[in-house]
């Protein structure tokens, strides 16, 4: 029998606080692709860019200033690189955007006011319709700080029941009751993770454009060439748009919560 194909899946957050919209963000990268691309990136910048040592944790709140700065050539790359590996059929992003001012994550009644079951149910969304019962999956997730209910909450526990609700919900759906496709959730740190940095970079790039960032008169240059740059490889102006769940290139969910048993009462 063929072995079913495996995909490590990275995710990341942004503008969690004080933003008009968060986000969460993932790329789906087949397992036996993941270090092809981190190798890829990182001979460019030796043999290009003439680095001598890897580039440093890259994220969207680092991206250089200026555009013409040449750690910002290791940015451009990056994203290029996510836009080949697209095209082989082997790498996909999408991101979910939320109005912060419409969802409750400590939701007395759907959450018992536990901020970090709202906070992973956005996971979920992200996550759930993504997941194919004939592929198997290892999710890392970049580390965070959890608010904990009690002494002996961590974050662990947390990613052990997103693992069990996916499972849980794809069984139900499918009406299959043998079948387990997520087999890991972790978290990892993203300065050691490439792949989640590619996830920050894009997400922080669709986070620019939905609360208007690019807007401002003090924008830093580089995001805004790096951000327009992303949205030019779409051919779009910018990233403030909706696509539909199972498009593969450039995923880009709006959780439309009017009618949503998630909103705000």
């Amino acid at each position: 029998m063929e072995s079913a194909t495996t995909y490590k899946v990275y995710c990341d957050e942004s503008r969690q606080t004080g933003h008009k919209y968060m986000l969460l963000g993932g790329v789906w990268i087949r397992q036996d692709k993941g270090w092809d691309f981190v190798n890829d990136f990182e001979d460019f910048c030796c043999s290009k860019l003439g680095f001598k040592t890897p580039v440093g944790h890259m994220k969207w709140t680092k991206v250089p200033t200026k555009p013409t700065e040449r750690y910002y050539e290791a940015y451009k790359k990056l994203v290029d690189l996510y836009f080949e590996y697209n095209r082989q059929g082997v790498m996909y992003y999408r991101t979910i955007v939320v109005d912060a001012s419409k969802y409750d994550p400590c939701h007395k009644i759907f959450y018992n006011g536990d901020y970090e079951k709202g906070f992973y149910t956005l996971y979920q969304q992200l996550l759930l319709n993504w997941i194919g019962k004939d592929k198997e999956y290892h999710i890392r997730i970049a580390t965070r700080n959890i608010k904990k209910i009690s002494e002996a909450d961590c974050e662990n526990i947390r990613l052990t029941q997103l693992k069990n609700s996916l499972n849980n919900k794809l069984r139900k759906r499918l009406h299959n009751y043998n079948i387990e496709p997520v087999k890991t959730i972790e978290s990892r740190q993203a300065s050691e993770r490439r792949l989640i940095q590619i996830v920050d970079i894009l997400t922080g790039a669709v986070g620019f454009f939905w609360n208007g960032e690019h807007l401002s008169q003090n924008v830093r240059l580089g995001k805004l060439y790096l951000a327009k740059h992303i949205a030019n490889k779409l051919g779009k102006e910018d990233l403030i748009f909706e696509t539909s769940w199972d498009n593969t290139t450039f995923n880009i969910f709006y959780l439309d919560l009017s009618k949503s048993k998630y909103a705000q009462n």
